[in-house]
């Protein structure tokens, strides 16, 4: 196959990102499914479920990002930083709710 004149290399450390990305993905799909978490009854309990699972999912999309679209990577890197930090609050908030 021929490789594209305006083609930019993926770099190591952004196929390291990638990998980490889909085990985090997978890692938050099971903490979704263990029913060994802080989960209250209602939708309260379901909370941290989407706030990891959005962090893990942003953050696998911002790694799957073209090279050259750094802002946007940035941006779903910074997105998935705040869905980690409102889910170990919502975390630590059902801790201490029981």
């Amino acid at each position: 196959m021929e490789k594209k004149e305006n083609q930019v290399q993926v770099s190591t450390g952004m196929k390291i990102c990638r990998v980490v990305g889909v085990v985090l993905v997978l890692a938050a799909i099971a903490y979704t499914i263990w029913r060994g978490d802080f989960d209250e009854k209602g939708l309260i309990g379901y909370v941290d479920d989407f706030m990891v699972f959005m962090a893990a999912f942003t953050f696998a999309h911002g790694s799957f990002q073209r090279p050259e679209r750094r802002y946007i990577r940035r941006q779903l890197y910074m997105l998935s930083s705040l869905f980690a930090l409102l889910g170990l609050c919502w975390v630590i908030m059902l801790a201490f709710m029981k």
